[in-house]
């Protein structure tokens, strides 16, 4: 059987591993990792997401006086290789190709991902503004010393440090007017660089969880947590900027999660429905609310949080704040998908239809279209590879995919940074967000134009787009 196949190569490499100084392959990786060139399509054919799974395997093994023998070439070419040929055999899902595809991306995606710089002003207005009176704000200042608006700016100097080596001038005008706080970076740093002994209590702790091996090839690297690792005689190492770039779009959220996951969501999710009621703003439409919404609709039951009208169409919304657990993300087994998908998109889905079943006569439209927006990527274009995500369950099976007016074909789930192109697109070609809507809808239904990630349609229409004005707002706010 292929999958008992791969899982014995990884059985053969983590021996293999165990048998070598377990530095001697962070040592390599390192080099790997950061010959030139270290980006774009060459750097994505030396496997970066294998050498990073490497490192992770063998910092778990790490030994505080380890005398085991450095890794010989022998060593590294067998570890690479079979580590190659046991993906070959753990990624694909038979008779499934919308789980595979999406395992594929969630493997290696991030890595080809350009940096998102409405990231960190994303994050210091939505947890550093919108939230600042909130419980779990005050939770942060007291766990990490620092408020989420004071990390933020941090990010931002750190983000402009690496526009500096890096030799992006987009990068370093991030940089804020005012000087870094000394005692800022100092607690920064401490949070987020990682010394080997603390790196490998958590790999170990993760070893001992014993992920599946067909779950754990097509993860992000945790090291995107920390993507420093201290070093007594060279200091602070970034292990590679994508690392870094990964861990500033979504690191205020990650820590504040980290907390406590759920009081926090409990703030986050209003305070994020407010954010996007922001970027609504930039459109010219009339956008209802969700008390509002409420009101209008015909008898009891469930709404989402947003309507936007237009004379052809109608756009229902509903903000999630959710990042995607780690089985709904890389699992291959549909019932296992269904399972974590039932709490997130699938709710949302029945929230839409639900609203669908209850609009009033003046606001139905033979155009309905519904965008369930997502703090991070998690990788569903829409409700056609969302069903397909639980094909042979009983959520695939669910009346809700029978709706004649709300199709699977027309749910969409953008991250809030495609929410925020979509918007911006709409506003460049001056015209209605429907319009946006129903052409990505049009070319997914078409396979040549099909596309996995929603930016990538914004992407494909070459069109210059400014941020929402309250990324612009904010993004002047860190920089005074």
């Amino acid at each position: 059987m292929t999958i008992e196949r791969g899982r014995a190569l990884l059985r053969e490499v983590k021996d293999r591993i165990g048998t070598c100084r377990a530095l001697g392959f962070v040592d390599v990786a390192l080099r790997e990792l950061n010959r030139e060139p270290n980006e774009g399509m060459l750097w994505l054919q030396r496997l970066p997401h294998v050498w990073l799974l490497i490192v992770k395997w063998a910092l778990a093994g790490w030994r505080p006086d380890d005398n085991r023998l450095e890794p010989t070439d022998e060593d590294i070419k067998f570890i690479t290789q079979a580590t190659w040929d046991a993906m070959g055999h753990l990624v694909g899902v038979e008779g499934r190709p919308v789980i595979f595809i999406r395992r594929m991306a969630l493997q290696q995606i991030w890595l080809q991902r350009s940096f998102d710089t409405s990231a960190i002003p994303r994050q210091f207005r939505i947890l550093g503004e919108l939230m600042a009176g909130a419980e779990t704000t005050e939770c942060f200042r007291q766990q990490y010393g620092l408020t989420p608006a004071q990390f933020a700016i941090v990010m931002m100097h750190m983000t402009a440090d690496a526009g500096d080596l890096l030799d992006r001038p987009a990068l370093s005008a991030l940089r804020p007017g005012n000087p870094r706080v000394p005692e800022h970076w100092v607690i920064v740093r401490r949070i987020l660089y990682r010394t080997v002994p603390q790196l490998h209590r958590d790999f170990a702790e993760m070893e001992v969880r014993s992920t599946l091996a067909e779950v754990e090839v097509c993860e992000q690297s945790p090291l995107v947590r920390t993507p420093f690792l201290a070093s007594r005689n060279l200091g602070p190492v970034c292990i590679h900027p994508i690392l870094l770039f990964r861990m500033l779009e979504t690191v205020l959220f990650d820590l504040a999660r980290a907390i406590d996951a759920r009081p926090f969501m409990n703030e986050f999710g209003p305070a994020f429905e407010d954010y996007l009621a922001e970027v609504l703003d930039d459109l010219n439409a009339q956008v209802i609310r969700e008390d509002e919404l409420r009101q209008r609709l015909v008898g009891p039951g469930q709404v989402v949080d947003f309507a936007v009208v237009s004379e052809e169409a109608l756009v229902l919304i509903d903000a999630k704040g959710i990042e995607g657990h780690y089985d709904e993300l890389y699992h291959n087994l549909p019932e296992e998908l269904a399972a974590r998908l039932r709490t997130s998109l699938l709710r949302a889905v029945d929230q839409a239809i639900a609203t669908v079943d209850r609009l009033p006569a003046d606001l139905q439209r033979n155009d309905i279209y519904f965008l369930c927006v997502t703090f991070k990527q998690v990788v569903v274009t829409d409700g056609i590879a969302l069903k397909e995500l639980t094909a042979g369950t009983a959520e695939c099976a669910h009346p809700r995919w029978k709706s004649s007016v709300l199709t699977p074909a027309r749910m969409l789930f953008p991250s809030g940074f495609e929410f925020e192109s979509i918007v911006a697109l709409a506003n460049t070609l001056q015209v209605p967000i429907s319009q946006v809507v129903r052409d990505v809808v049009a070319d997914n239904g078409n396979p040549k134009t099909r596309k996995l990630l929603l930016e990538q349609h914004v992407i494909a229409r070459r069109a210059p787009l400014e941020a929402p004005a309250v990324i612009q707002g904010a993004t002047n706010r860190l920089r005074q």
